[in-house]
């Protein structure tokens, strides 16, 4: 995978996250001060959305994830402070081993554009990494797809199949 930076391709470097994966567990310090395990199984959806710069929170995404903050554990990581106010126990600056775990990290500076939504079971449900690091998310596709994940119910056995008629 690669990202454009400022018209130049840079490859993205360490694992490719693959949808139906499973996630793997990071330790991230939090702009609030706590260290917080994310990535694998949790009561609630996680979604991980990694930012490169200080400014690439939209106001259309905050919008979403204010809509969703209560149904949803969402984590903001990026390189540098956001401009805009975020949850600082939801937020990082804390970026090297997810970014590298995730797929995501360019080099100690900067990290993709990126979007995942893990599942409750621990499973990559939705991966959006951004062709440019200065495009814009698909919000569309990702409420669509938070939304899904959010309403998922596993289906259980089917009562003839259980009793092997």
């Amino acid at each position: 995978m690669e990202t454009m930076v400022k018209g130049v391709s840079k490859i993205l470097q360490k694992n490719e996250r693959k949808i139906g994966s499973e996630a793997p567990a990071i330790s991230l310090l939090m702009l609030d001060g706590q260290s917080k395990i994310i990535g694998m199984m949790a009561t609630k959806v996680q979604v991980m959305i990694t930012l490169p710069f200080h400014n690439s929170l939209s106001d259309a995404l905050l919008n979403i994830i204010q809509k969703y903050q209560d149904q949803v554990f969402i984590y903001l990581i990026s390189v540098q402070a956001l401009d805009q106010e975020f949850d600082g126990s939801n937020a990082s600056i804390d970026f090297e081993e997810l970014a590298k775990k995730f797929g995501v990290y360019v080099d100690e500076t900067l990290c993709a554009k990126a979007i995942f939504i893990i599942n409750k079971d621990g499973q990559f449900v939705y991966k959006e990494i951004t062709r440019d690091v200065e495009d814009a998310f698909d919000l569309e596709m990702f409420e669509t797809k938070l939304h899904e994940a959010i309403h998922f119910k596993k289906k259980g056995h089917v009562h003839e199949n259980w009793m092997g008629a």
